[in-house]
């Protein structure tokens, strides 16, 4: 099993703009390799891979000497991406998906690099990457595992590492004592089975006078201006600390789920059609994805269940007699003219997605423990 740790870089001027440079560099073989890939398939039909670049890097390497000067591993790294960038392209093609051909990228936007783990090693509180050193970071917790992979990302003018370590096998499976359903919304961002709700705090929406000063300080500013640079940065920062706090509390809502429930069901929505509607704004802010991605974070961690369930008809459907009870969409309140049942949408909603998911973990084996 693999943990990524996440942290703040503590780089000097040198050690920063030598990476800034770096990132540079690294663009221009990404849109060379690019480049040759479409050319080779357009004048002769022959499809470049990924061994076939990695090769002629080698002759680049002998020929010219800013080549040579960079670690090989991290100069591969470009080809890695235009790799992956190919398989998804042609994994949405084969499925009728919008395929989405590999462009080109700006060196403003290419903002970080890969280095394997036999270029880097964590060594007196700091990664020495190979050709460049030793970066010093802050975090407040323990690196554990094995360093497989050290990702550096440029956010702005800081500077963030990724770790990814391998901290060994999964733990076991724990047997469901107690489990839960979730229904997901606006109005709130979730609320379980058992009429508890969690807040939605609208991140955006409470920031959104910061976002619109700093938006037209941007616009406000002549292109290619220092300026112009300085009111960019500034409206990064918003979006980062938007970012952050939205982190931060789906982040502690999922522990503190994971940590309550052995068994959590949740609605396997089609998160990206159902924000293509007129509350696209409010869905991508609340980060039902990202929540439900934490849930399953922590719960294989913790050896806990997480089970998607069809969510069709979960919101109609009377959770006390099963009897179809049909809701418009500003329609808060269920109340069955069958049984009589009264409460609130969503808790009737969840109520039905904690029978499914119940019924899908009897049907696949999962472990349930006597009460």
């Amino acid at each position: 099993m693999f943990r990524t740790y996440t942290m703040r870089l503590k780089v000097t001027k040198g050690q920063s703009d030598r990476m800034t440079r770096l990132l540079s560099h690294l663009c221009e073989i990404y849109n060379m390799a690019l480049e040759q890939r479409r050319r080779e398939w357009e004048q002769s039909r022959i499809a470049v891979n990924y061994y076939d670049q990695q090769s002629e890097l080698v002759t680049l390497r002998s020929w010219f000497p800013e080549y040579a000067e960079l670690p090989s591993s991290i100069e591969r790294d470009p080809l890695r991406r235009i790799q992956r960038a190919f398989d998804g392209f042609f994994r949405r093609l084969k499925s009728g998906e919008t395929p989405g051909y590999p462009r080109f990228r700006s060196k403003e936007r290419y903002d970080s690099f890969t280095v394997d783990s036999y270029n880097f090693r964590l060594e007196n509180e700091q990664f020495v990457i190979v050709g460049l050193g030793g970066l010093k970071f802050k975090t407040h917790y323990k690196i554990k595992g094995i360093p497989k992979e050290f990702r550096v990302k440029r956010c702005g003018g800081k500077w963030i590492g990724q770790v990814v370590c391998d901290i060994g096998p999964a733990p076991e499976k724990v047997a469901v004592r107690n489990a839960t359903g979730i229904d997901v919304g606006l109005t709130t961002l979730a609320t379980l089975s058992n009429g508890t709700e969690i807040e939605n705090p609208r991140w955006t929406k409470q920031e959104e006078d910061r976002l619109a000063e700093a938006n037209r300080n941007l616009a406000r500013k002549n292109r290619g201006s220092k300026n112009r640079l300085k009111a960019r940065e500034h409206l990064r920062r918003v979006h980062q600390r938007i970012a952050g706090l939205r982190n931060s509390y789906l982040t502690s809502v999922a522990k503190q789920l994971v940590s309550e429930y052995d068994l959590i069901a949740h609605e396997d929505l089609k998160i990206s059609e159902m924000a293509q509607s007129k509350f696209a704004k409010s869905i991508m802010d609340a980060a039902w994805g990202q929540l439900i991605w934490r849930l399953n974070c922590e719960a294989e961690y913790a050896g806990k269940w997480v089970i998607p369930v069809n969510p069709r008809g979960t919101t109609q459907l009377c959770s006390g007699c099963g009897e179809k009870v049909p809701k418009k969409i500003w329609d808060r309140q269920h109340d069955c003219p069958s049984c009589g049942l009264s409460l609130g949408r969503d808790h009737n909603a969840a109520l039905n997605i904690l029978r499914l998911g119940e019924s899908l973990a009897s049907k696949h084996n999962y472990v349930l423990a006597s009460v």
